[in-house]
């Protein structure tokens, strides 16, 4: 009997380890996760926890929370447009899903959109979490910066009237630097959509975190 158990263990181990081997190759690719507080200049604390990754089939799976203690003005609250009408709300959070995530080296840009939150005209909106891992260099710490974006409205592709088939409506072409073999394909009409490649990594300014707490991780 000893001997089964043994053996029963040993079956149980294998099995859990194929598991486990299997579940890292379906997510094995770029990733980026994190627990984080912080405060900015205004002295309120601020927190995020994230999780994305590149997934075998090079779709992206993660999400986020993001809280913040400060008070903000959320203008516009019956959608009329008059700058004037704005609520008050005394610190907030919201929770997204990511859908993209773009890494170089050890900054990553996650993107996703907003499915719940304590401010109701966020849900819905795109977010864009950018982040540094700087390891454990005392001098300068993990570093962030966030922005919500509402969602872009596509617009009707024009056609000529006259034609009936007018193959020329939705045409699409690609473009890039003949003479740098490193320079990426830009596609044209680009998709308005706000995405972790929307804009270059050397576009964000990361905020100055103050009294930081937690890890940020960046994986390649």
């Amino acid at each position: 009997m000893k001997i089964k158990a043994y053996l029963s263990i040993v079956t149980l181990f294998l099995l859990s380890f194929a598991v486990a081997q299997s579940a890292a190759a379906q997510t094995r690719g770029p990733s980026a996760s994190g627990k984080y507080q912080f405060s900015l200049e205004d002295g309120y604390t601020k927190y995020v926890e994230f999780s994305a990754s590149t997934q075998a089939d090079g779709t992206v799976a993660g999400d986020m929370f993001l809280s913040d203690e400060a008070k903000i003005a959320d203008q516009d609250v019956d959608g009329t447009g008059d700058p004037t009408l704005s609520e008050t709300y005394p610190g907030f959070y919201f929770k997204a899903d990511f859908d993209g995530l773009t890494v170089e080296k050890n900054q990553a840009v996650m993107s996703g959109t907003i499915r719940d939150s304590s401010i109701k005209s966020f849900i819905g909106q795109r977010v864009l979490l950018t982040v540094e891992d700087n390891g454990t260099n005392s001098e300068r710490p993990d570093t962030l910066t966030w922005g919500i974006y509402p969602p872009v409205v596509k617009q009707e592709t024009p056609t000529d009237a006259e034609r009936e088939v007018d193959t020329g409506a939705g045409t699409t072409w690609t473009t890039s630097d003949y003479e740098r073999k490193d320079d990426p394909e830009v596609t044209y009409p680009k998709d308005p959509t706000i995405t972790s490649q929307s804009f270059e990594l050397t576009a964000y300014d990361f905020v100055e975190v103050a009294r930081p707490a937690g890890d940020i991780q960046v994986n390649p």
